[in-house]
């Protein structure tokens, strides 16, 4: 598999989130299932496409690098952008990074509006 399929699954769980989470208290509730398994594919996909980002790039992967990945994405992800990448790429790897953040939350808004047609 390669990094790049693994960011459109991130952006498909976040599309089946909005579909599946209710957006109103009148909404029927979200499967007992949905937030577990969304959990875990929220702290799994990110570490899978570091650990395939850092093969590729042969960079070493510290325990605490790891660990930020997976408990703090949001923070751990920039702060390995910059670490990994060399000088002239880490404003435009950091734009890359946002950007597909912000390309999530309007996944999901879109997942929300599927569901909200319902």
């Amino acid at each position: 598999m390669r990094p790049r399929h693994v960011l459109y699954a991130l952006l498909a769980v976040m599309l089946v989130s909005g579909v599946i989470e209710p957006a109103e208290s009148n909404a029927p509730p979200s499967p007992g299932w949905w937030p577990l398994l969304s959990a875990f594919l929220m702290s799994f996909l990110p570490y899978y496409w570091y650990r395939l980002d850092s093969e590729g790039r042969r960079f070493h992967r510290s325990r605490w690098m790891s660990t930020g990945v997976v408990a703090m994405t949001v923070i751990g992800m920039p702060i390995y952008l910059l670490r990994s990448r060399p000088r002239g790429q880490r404003a435009r790897a950091l734009l890359r990074c946002f950007g597909f953040m912000a390309l999530m939350v309007l996944a999901m808004a879109l997942g929300a509006f599927v569901q909200s047609m319902r």
